[in-house]
């Protein structure tokens, strides 16, 4: 019994090593496809050698060759290069402690003494009344003679003015006043006003996307702004998304692939837009993973071949809230359900 125990255990460590020693070299032969792509000058070959660079998947791990390959990729604007260089900067800047500067000491100068001030002769003051000994004494001035009334002469008189005698005008006729008829008041029946609706508040749609992580059941979603999509506001009412390397299984082979999104028609009045996505297939596995990373394949708008898988899948979204939104494909074929973290 223990030499059948023994020979079980030895074949399960042989196939495994084996699968395993596979396994990698499979992923060294993607990564030399994707850096022969990289040196041609492919902006998401570019990224994904990087990427691999940084995490040691199919090569050694070098984070300098990682940075000069994002920094390739971020030339090209690509989203998910511009944000690793830009947590990678974050990073650095936390680390470097900048030194100190010492003061430094201001040289002693020497202050002069200052010199004595001299002190200026006290004038004396000028007297303001002198007098004067040749000025003349002033003569005193006599007063008129007052003449007696009898010896003054006498003017003439001038007339009184004349007084025209005002006659009373005669009294005007007033006209009667003409009677105005005065119409019979109406009886107004007073109409109740209708109530109106107020309209639901409206939803800054952009604002809401753009503000969390979506999530479908429990996955990262792959075209909404998530942990494995990032997203960049191309203009007021369109958002583009570049989701990062995942893998997926299809008809017992594996998917290498990443998703590129737009979302456009924003209605922040009826909270809702449109959303287009496009797969991209990178590699094509003999075998299926074990744990793969993307969506699990609902409907299969994916096939098993390499390269981007136009013309992409449309649906029409709309947010209950400002953390649930629902897609609907255009086909009528299945709906997502979305929930923002």
């Amino acid at each position: 019994m223990r030499q059948i125990l023994a020979t079980v255990l030895f074949y399960c460590a042989v196939t495994l090593g084996v699968y395993a020693a596979d396994d990698n070299g499979i992923q060294q032969g993607i990564f030399d496809s994707y850096l022969k792509l990289a040196n041609e000058g492919d902006v998401v070959a570019q990224y994904i050698v990087a990427q691999r660079y940084e995490t040691g998947k199919g090569t050694e791990k070098n984070p300098e060759k990682a940075i000069y390959w994002y920094e390739q990729a971020a030339k090209k604007n690509y989203p998910l290069a511009l944000v690793k260089l830009e947590a990678h900067k974050k990073q650095t800047t936390k680390t470097e402690t900048p030194e100190m500067a010492k003061p430094v000491a201001a040289p002693a100068e020497t202050i002069p003494a200052p010199a004595p001030v001299k002190k200026q002769p006290t004038e004396k003051p000028v007297a303001t009344s002198r007098k004067k000994a040749n000025q003349p004494a002033m003569k005193p001035v006599k007063a008129p003679a007052v003449v007696p009334a009898d010896l003054r002469p006498t003017l003439p008189e001038e007339p009184a003015p004349r007084r025209e005698e005002i006659k009373p005008k005669p009294a005007e006729k007033i006209a009667a006043p003409i009677p105005v008829p005065v119409p019979a008041p109406e009886i107004v029946v007073a109409r109740a006003t209708p109530v109106e609706e107020t309209p639901a508040p409206s939803i800054n749609v952009m604002q809401a996307l753009l503000a969390g992580k979506w999530k479908h059941h429990q996955y990262a979603a792959e075209y909404l702004p998530s942990a494995r999509a990032a997203c960049l506001q191309s203009s007021g009412t369109e958002i583009v998304c570049f989701s990062e390397e995942m893998t997926r299984n299809l008809e017992n082979t594996g998917l290498t692939y990443n998703v590129k999104s737009v979302i456009s028609g924003v209605s922040n009045k009826e909270a809702k837009f449109n959303l287009r996505y496009v797969y991209n297939v990178m590699h094509v596995s003999g075998r299926p993973y074990a744990n793969p990373s993307g969506m699990p394949n609902e409907i299969g708008d994916m096939i098993t071949k390499t390269g981007w898988q136009e013309p992409g899948v449309t649906m029409e979204c709309r947010l209950r809230d400002e953390r649930n939104l629902g897609c609907t494909r255009q086909d009528r074929k299945l709906s997502y359900q979305f929930v923002r973290e």
